[in-house]
């Protein structure tokens, strides 16, 4: 999960210019991302002069005397990124910087002897997400790190030597969400670690007996929102995990079978934030659910034959249900959600009343007394400078829009922004 160290890092990383200088033409506010060659002097200077950032991502090779120099920096981060080779004598001047962050992103691949010298880096944060293999001996030394922070989320792969070696790190964050594979053997040494952070958001698919072994992490999160399809068998598995968070946001459609079985989750919160589809057996099974956090935010429409069923089910969810992106519903489909007084949708004037699911038309909606009269979230709270008339009829399938709010009230967030969620 992005972090603020994470975001200014990426935003100080990326700076670029159009000139090619040395350092000993720049003043201290210019992009020092152009420079392509460094004296001893001149990184001595550098170090000296700046704050904070220093940037030297067009540098393509470092020695170990100059990186020794760029090592007297006293500022948070120190980038980089353009170094695509390093031998350990360099690394282990490198590894003198003191501060926040010390970023290798140029690096694809780290011998053993360069990964024992970098983890005596005496920073906190230590950034390889450009490295793309890792043998067990290079990652024992990595794991070495005295830092709290270990990035290497260029792996897409990991075999179970490997892995069991990075168990030793020690700090709070291992960082491996590049995955793209995984299997038993490594998922199993996975779940042993006590500083993995639980993310595997470019996992695409999970087996069975993967899932099973995974599912024994104790950690706080598990975060698989790589995955687009889920079988009955593999939720049943996940569903065993005790930590916190499960986060399986990536999956568009959940049949009712594997919805019944991530009803069995052991955690605390069930996050489906990416489904765009409900058909009425699985919208049972996941109002049964008091883990799932309710929340819809990817379904704009009920337009299939069941969408009057899916709704009557939706109302039945024993705790919140938020659809704050829902733009086009049925009348019936509408009177059959609302039959949950506390649910959460846009205003109903602004939605588009569309046919019913059998084809036929409703000329009018009636807002129900009882739904009027309770309290919305903020956003849903203000009307419109007219009062909102208790029948909405269509004119054509779409009831006309609200009259414009002004500037200064407190309208409902643009299209594409989540509104506020209560406390």
């Amino acid at each position: 999960m992005p972090t603020l160290a994470h975001l200014l890092l990426l935003f100080a990383c990326l700076l670029l210019g159009p000139l090619v200088v040395i350092a000993d033409e720049l003043p201290a506010d210019t992009n020092t991302n152009t420079i392509k060659s460094l004296t001893v002097e001149q990184a001595r200077k550098l170090a000296a002069e700046f704050k904070g950032f220093l940037n030297l991502n067009g540098l393509t090779t470092l020695d170990a005397d100059t990186a020794k120099a760029l090592a007297e920096f006293k500022g948070q981060f120190l980038c980089l990124n353009g170094v695509i080779t390093l031998d350990a004598a360099t690394s282990r001047a490198l590894a003198e910087f003191r501060c926040q962050t010390l970023t290798l992103k140029g690096l694809t691949t780290l011998a053993a002897d360069t990964a024992k010298a970098l983890a005596e880096f005496k920073g906190q944060h230590l950034s390889l997400p450009g490295v793309t293999t890792l043998d067990a001996d290079t990652a024992k030394a990595l794991a070495e790190f005295k830092g709290q922070q270990l990035d290497l989320n260029g792996l897409t792969t990991l075999d179970a030597a490997t892995a069991k070696a990075l168990v030793e790190f020690k700090g709070q964050n291992l960082d491996l969400n590049g995955l793209t594979t995984l299997d038993a053997d490594t998922a199993k040494a996975l779940a042993e670690f006590k500083t993995w952070n639980g993310q595997l958001g470019k996992l695409t698919t999970l087996a069975a007996d993967t899932a099973k072994v995974l599912a024994e992490f104790n950690g706080k999160y598990l975060f698989l929102s790589g995955l687009t399809t889920l079988d009955a068998d593999t939720a049943k598995a996940l569903a065993e995990f005790n930590g916190k968070y499960l986060f399986l946001s990536g999956l568009t459609t959940l049949d009712a079978d594997t919805a019944k079985s991530l009803a069995e989750f052991k955690g605390q919160t069930l996050n489906l934030d990416g489904l765009t589809t409900l058909d009425a057996d699985t919208a049972k099974a996941l109002a049964k659910n008091e883990k799932w956090t309710g929340r819809l935010p990817a379904i704009t429409a009920f337009e299939s034959p069941d969408s009057i069923a899916t709704a009557k089910a939706l109302a039945t969810t024993k705790g919140s249900l938020k659809l704050p992106n829902l733009k086009k519903i049925s009348p019936k489909t509408l009177s059959a959600l609302i039959e949950k007084e506390d649910v959460e949708i846009p205003l109903i004037e602004t939605l588009e009343l569309i046919s019913e699911p059998d084809g036929s038309f409703n000329d009018d909606f009636v807002i129900p007394d009882n739904f009027q009269k309770i309290p919305r979230t903020k956003w849903q709270q203000q009307p419109p400078p007219n009062p909102r008339p208790a029948r909405t009829r269509r004119a054509g399938l779409q009831p006309s829009p609200p009259t414009p709010r002004p500037a200064n009230s407190n309208a409902p967030p643009p299209t594409g922004s989540a509104p506020p969620l209560p406390p």
